[in-house]
């Protein structure tokens, strides 16, 4: 009789343990349901993020592809859809229907940042600063992280000679994202200020980057330190002709470069980067005396076969005149490097 009043009370507490067991796996099993259910909501809020952070800094291309992806997990994502005609819009900046495009998405949401922003872009381009100077300020206070938008008027103050207001606005968009291209620009502010020393400093942040060592070899041409030029050129070249650096996401943006008031040059073939490198190496060295060398250098670019070769000897031509502005005891030497191969 006795056996039986254990054996309820083992059964009893089997019971307990098994419901016990059976309770922590059930809600365990519910707290991952509810962890699934939750992820694409978080992979949704992730993808536009990082979507508007590519806009806000100007890689338009990749915005296109985050935005597209996050549509095909969520085709009803009314913040993707947006996103996406702003990057594809930006894509035809310089084509005719741009500005209808545009104008027609300021009438559907005049309040979004990109689109003032663009709109500032167009008036700077088609010489009306005024205007782009309202729009750009329009998009900066209705997105303090639009870092493009303080590169834009950097660039503006620049091309006005108001050269410590393009330092701010540079500043101000390297505080939101030390991307190279705007560290690139405070150094170019710097340059044209004669402040070699700073641009250099600021030249030298960006690492693997060979627009900034092509510039600081500039600086070098103006302080007659060839062999440092020299070196820097090298450097650039070495770059370029290293993929896996080229195909980092700074190195695919084109290089402007301005000629003379109201007139760029943009580089945006790795072959056109690679000529005007080829071409500042061979000044170098037709500087330091070594003429064979810089005729090896020639012919090397002569076999990349650049369509625009024409536009960078132009913008090698400006660079030259500048030297020669600069420091005129390079004034024959340029005047013989110009006829021989530019």
């Amino acid at each position: 009789m006795n056996f039986l009043p254990k054996l309820w009370n083992y059964i009893k507490k089997l019971s307990l343990i098994v419901a016990l067991i059976a309770a922590v796996v059930t809600g365990g099993w519910m707290a991952y349901l509810y962890d699934i259910s939750k992820k694409p909501q978080i992979a949704e809020k992730q993808l536009i993020v990082e979507g508007h952070n590519a806009l806000n800094i100007g890689r338009y291309a990749d915005a296109k592809r985050i935005f597209e992806e996050e549509l095909k997990i969520n085709p009803q994502n009314q913040q993707a859809a947006w996103g996406l005609k702003i990057a594809e819009i930006r894509q035809t900046f310089f084509q005719p229907e741009f500005k209808e495009a545009i104008d027609t998405l300021y009438q559907q949401n005049p309040n979004d940042a990109h689109v003032n922003l663009f709109l500032g872009e167009f008036y700077a381009t088609n010489d009306q600063p005024d205007k782009a100077v309202q729009y750009y300020e329009q998009a900066i206070g209705q997105n303090s992280k639009l870092a493009e938008a303080h590169y834009d008027l950097a660039m503006l103050y620049d091309q006005q000679g108001n050269y410590e207001a393009a330092k701010v606005e540079s500043l101000r968009a390297i505080d939101i994202a030390p991307l190279p291209k705007y560290r690139n620009n405070l150094g170019t502010v710097y340059f044209k200020q004669q402040h070699y020393e700073e641009a250099i400093r600021e030249y030298g942040r960006n690492k693997e980057y060979p627009l900034s060592a092509l510039e600081s070899a500039k600086i070098y041409w103006h302080l007659e330190y060839l062999s440092q030029a020299l070196s820097y050129q090298k450097q650039a070249i070495k770059w370029l002709e290293d993929e896996m650096i080229m195909s980092k996401p700074e190195n695919q943006e084109a290089w402007y470069y301005e000629i003379a008031p109201g007139k760029e040059i943009e580089l945006v073939k790795l072959e056109e980067k690679k000529s005007y490198a080829y071409l500042c190496l061979s000044i170098s060295l037709y500087l330091q005396g070594d003429r064979v060398g810089a005729e090896n250098v020639v012919k090397k670019l002569r076999d990349l076969a650049v369509a625009r070769q024409a536009d960078i000897n132009a913008l090698l031509t400006a660079d030259l005149d500048a030297l020669v502005q600069a420091n005129g005891s390079f004034a024959e030497q340029m005047a013989a490097y110009k006829q021989l191969y530019l």
